[in-house]
């Protein structure tokens, strides 16, 4: 099979595309067949970390494809299946938090950048058949990390006034059209007119440019009253920032530092107004089997902003980074998954 394989870390990845031995299914796994796959912020925090893991590795953690090879002692999952891939390794069923072995697809683990993969078979579930193999292969990740922090860490519900700053990334696209699906008033903050234009078209009700001087005060105009959820993965300057916007008893949800690693904010925020710090990151086998079940029957899409062939790696991963990016960026990885 062919792969793209991660040979040299730094702030331009070094991919080179190879020739490897199928992989063998051990006992309770499943080898799929990957048809697409997507990047993630999580890419470029690995190739930008020397010595996170031994080189060569194969990136990927999100992917869609057919199940192609069983393991001892799987049962219902067979050959032929259609399935998406849960990124999540070693979660534990039934747990709030990660088991002790926790680790996700794509590092140190062989990922999807790869005509095939070997996963556990309880990490592979029926692939929503009504989305396209591109939307398939955009989903996993993205989609359960924003479902995790919407519905499980912020109790997002109908009503809900919910804040998402940063709306034009790939897990903050999910973010909007589930909490909108959801019936929550969603206010999102994003860096320009055409991306607050798109964020609105996802089901925003209300988008604020956060270079605006007085940005949170527009939020709060907008929302009509001090909110219930915010959901970031800025970081930095965003939690002394949006922290004051909660009502008593608000929820803040942090997933990510793309903005800063650290935060100043006035202790006394949190506690004299029962506010909730939560963090969050990836989910639950039940999030997982949850967020699927949701997406099978809604009629949101997953927002592909661009897809690549895997030879074009080094290109897909320069487009995450460009700033007009809007949504998934995807890599087409076979012509005929079920051949």
């Amino acid at each position: 099979m062919k792969a793209m394989r991660l040979v040299e870390f730094g702030a331009r990845p070094v991919f080179d595309l190879v020739d490897l031995d199928d992989p063998v299914p051990g006992p309770g796994q499943v080898v799929v067949k990957v048809a697409t796959a997507a990047m993630n912020r999580r890419d470029p925090w690995v190739w930008t970390a020397p010595g996170y893991c031994r080189l060569p590795v194969t990136l990927g953690s999100d992917g869609a494809g057919i199940v192609s090879s069983v393991g001892v002692g799987v049962t219902g999952v067979q050959p032929g299946d259609e399935v998406v891939i849960n990124p999540t390794l070693n979660w534990d069923r039934g747990c709030d938090v990660p088991g002790p072995d926790f680790d996700i697809l794509g590092a140190p683990s062989d990922g999807t950048f790869a005509e095939k993969v070997v996963i556990p078979a309880g990490n592979v579930a029926a692939r929503p058949t009504r989305l396209s193999w591109e939307e398939s292969g955009a989903l996993p990740l993205g989609g359960l990390t924003a479902w995790r922090a919407l519905f499980v860490c912020g109790r997002v519900a109908s009503g809900t006034r919910v804040l998402i700053t940063g709306a034009s990334g790939g897990v903050s696209s999910f973010l909007v059209q589930l909490a909108a699906a959801a019936g929550a008033f969603v206010v999102v903050t994003t860096s320009n007119a055409a991306k607050a234009d798109r964020a609105l078209a996802l089901g925003a009700s209300a988008a604020v440019l956060h270079d605006e001087p007085d940005w949170p005060a527009a939020v709060v105009e907008a929302a009509g009253s001090a909110l219930d959820v915010v959901v970031d993965s800025f970081g930095g300057p965003s939690w002394s920032a949006a922290l004051p916007l909660l009502r008593t008893g608000g929820i803040f949800v942090t997933f990510g530092d793309t903005g800063g690693t650290s935060a100043e904010i006035e202790v006394s925020d949190v506690y004299w107004n029962w506010r909730s710090i939560v963090g969050t990151s990836m989910g639950s086998p039940e999030d997982f089997a949850a967020m699927l079940q949701h997406v099978e029957a809604a009629a949101w899409r997953p927002l592909v902003d661009s897809v690549f062939a895997l030879e074009d790696l080094a290109l897909a991963a320069e487009r995450l980074a460009a700033p007009d990016r809007f949504g998934k960026v995807v890599i087409h990885v076979s012509e005929d998954p079920s051949a």
